[in-house]
């Protein structure tokens, strides 16, 4: 194996190339005022459902030595950036797809980073560098399906271990003037996607094009790359004569992100287990921020259980927290407006959660709110990730809450409030796609944990429930009625109006902790009464029902389980493998009647159930 002999290049080399390159650039902008063929094409559905005539997938992260990752990680990040102006693309037919005028001038301002590109035999470090694994997976896929390339350039080198294709085709492009220029005599559809590893390239047609119709080319060895040398890298050659090179350094391979939106004890122990020294943590600091800034003080991280050994750094989302608590607030009392809202806030919250992620951010534990806005973003291409599922997918929540308004009669107050949970299509199946790609799903809800193992065959971690620390519940008998509490909101999705059907005809009491209903006949008929959580509804609990069709949280429950008082839930709460608690189907009111009169008939000496009749 002979070496290849190079000339080193110098400052004087660098500057007369920007001169050069300055050039051109501006002659290349004045040509393109005057050609009307240049366009940039819009993202369409009329082909999504057309015949595949050509497909490649390309690896993201082999092809750079371990001392080169930063450069692997700006490449990937870019290509993040670029696949947004070439996916769902739709070129008609005889029209001309320029690289360039699709994807623009790549700036620092539109994200872009540092990444690899090839200048004369080296790999250098430069603004939006690894756009060319796009020019030569779409050169390539053009080929295989019988398109024209209108213009084409060649690399001076190549990549070592570029992959499988390295060999089969060399499009590079170069703002603005080194270009690649795609032509078909029919209309086309461009998708371009990144999964965890490889980017997916993919081309679409309503009919296979004509050979015939097209240049003769021999693209077999007019493209062919064999015979050019094999790229030097900047911060892994022995060339130290040359101005680029940099001492090497300790390159970390790879950093985790958390970003949250909810917390709880599941997901505190899970982190202390799971944190490591690299991660960055991004949580929103909502209620516990005085707590988070106790903890500053004692040198701890954040709000954080995390170990002591770990400098995990942490961030928040400031301003989008102050906007999205204004806005949860202002629509708190809009029963058909709420959980709008709550989408609202998610959808703030994943943007600039995905701003400020970085290109050595290898792998994500993302809340499962956040999920489906971070896919649509492309944050998540590239990247390997954990979901923190915390609820149901949205279309089976909508599916339950059809289910009730249905078979549930409801006024229009509470009709509302399951009618007011409705997303588009497109974040619907964007939650399941994204879902599909995670490495592990995290969760500690019965009943979500056997959705996403049964129904989508994820790998599915289900964590402990972990009981709050609360003082025994003693039961008391004496001649006052049999106390039954509802830990929510008098509204129809927690169940409320099966509560009240159940209650009516039964000797007790209800305590509400949750807000009141809008509708002033739900509890019509039953002595009711309401009170916060932070009362002692504990102590006086004879009872504590939960009979909703949707909840992820049930916190309240936890605690009463903790406290030994009878519980009685829905599968729709996650608790089915805890200790007293009495399941019962969702909307089934003579089951919530019958196990309402045996926990309450526990209380008296000789239970019976005209003991608690009118």
């Amino acid at each position: 194996m002979t070496t290849q002999v190079r000339d080193v290049p110098s400052r004087l080399d660098a500057m007369w190339f920007w001169l050069r390159s300055r050039r051109l650039i501006v002659l290349q902008a004045w040509r393109n005022v005057f050609d009307r063929r240049l366009r940039r094409w819009a993202a369409g559905d009329a082909l999504v459902d057309a015949p595949i005539l050509a497909q490649l997938r390309t690896p993201l992260w082999n092809d750079g030595r371990p001392d080169e990752f930063m450069l692997v990680a700006g490449k990937v990040h870019n290509l993040r950036i670029a696949a947004k102006a070439f996916h769902a693309v739709e070129v008609p037919a005889r029209a001309c797809l320029s690289f360039w005028q699709q994807l623009g001038r790549p700036t620092a301002r539109q994200g872009f980073v540092r990444g690899r590109e090839i200048r004369e035999g080296c790999v250098v470090p430069t603004l939006a560098g690894g756009l060319c694994q796009i020019s030569n997976a779409l050169a390539i896929c053009a080929i295989q399906a019988g398109f024209e390339l209108v213009e084409r350039h060649g690399h001076s080198a190549r990549i070592e271990d570029a992959g499988a294709h390295a060999e089969q085709v060399d499009a590079t492009v170069f703002w603005n003037y080194v270009d690649l220029k795609i032509r078909a005599p029919k209309a086309w559809r461009l998708e371009l996607e990144l999964d965890a590893s490889e980017l997916v390239l993919t081309l679409r047609a309503e009919a296979a094009v004509e050979p015939s119709t097209l240049q003769s080319i021999p693209w077999a060895v007019a493209l062919g790359k064999s015979a050019l040398p094999t790229a030097r890298g900047c911060n892994s050659c022995q060339e130290t004569s040359c101005f680029r090179h940099q001492p090497r350094q300790q390159v970390m391979q790879g950093m985790t992100a958390w970003l949250l939106d909810t917390w709880t004890p599941e997901l505190s122990a899970y982190l202390f287990d799971h944190g490591q020294a690299a991660d960055l943590l991004l949580p929103l600091p909502p209620l516990w921020l005085r707590r988070w800034l106790a903890l500053r003080r004692t040198g701890k991280v954040g709000w954080f259980p995390l170990k002591p050994s770990t400098g995990a750094c942490v961030e928040h989302a400031g301003w989008t927290w102050l906007r999205r608590s204004w806005w949860l607030r202002r629509w708190a009392r809009h029963a058909g407006r709420r959980q709008a809202s709550v989408i609202d806030g998610q959808r703030w919250l994943a943007a600039a959660y995905a701003r400020k992620l970085r290109p050595e951010h290898t792998h994500l534990v993302i809340d499962q709110g956040l999920l489906p806005y971070l896919h649509q973003y492309g944050a998540l291409g590239g990247r390997t990730y954990e979901v923190l599922a915390t609820t149901l997918p949205m279309y089976e929540i909508q599916r339950r809450l059809d289910l009730a308004h249905h078979s549930t009669k409801v006024g229009a107050a509470q009709a509302a409030t399951l009618t007011d949970f409705r997303a588009e299509p497109d974040l619907l199946m964007a939650e399941i796609d994204a879902m599909r790609g995670a490495r592990q799903v995290v969760t500690a809800h019965g009943e979500v944990a056997a959705h996403w193992r049964e129904r989508f065959g994820l790998d599915v971690l289900q964590l402990p429930w972990i009981l709050p620390s609360v003082k025994a519940h003693k039961p008391v008998t004496s001649t006052r009625l049999p106390l039954v509490v509802f830990p929510a909101s008098a509204m129809a999705r927690k169940g409320a109006c099966e509560l009240a059907e159940a209650l009516r005809g039964l000797n007790c009491r209800l305590q509400v902790l949750g807000t009141p209903s809008d509708d002033l006949t739900l509890w019509q008929g039953i002595d009711v009464e309401y009170a916060g959580y932070a009362s002692d509804w504990l102590m006086h609990a004879d009872a504590v029902v939960l009979p909703a069709h949707v909840e992820h949280s049930p916190r309240a429950v936890l605690a009463a389980v903790a406290a030994g008082v009878s519980v009685i839930a829905t599968p729709a709460c996650g608790l089915q493998d805890l200790p007293g608690i009495s399941t019962i189907p969702a909307g089934d009111v003579a089951a919530l009647r019958a196990a309402l009169l045996m926990t309450l008939a526990k209380r008296m000496p000789q239970p019976s159930e005209t003991q608690f009749q009118l």
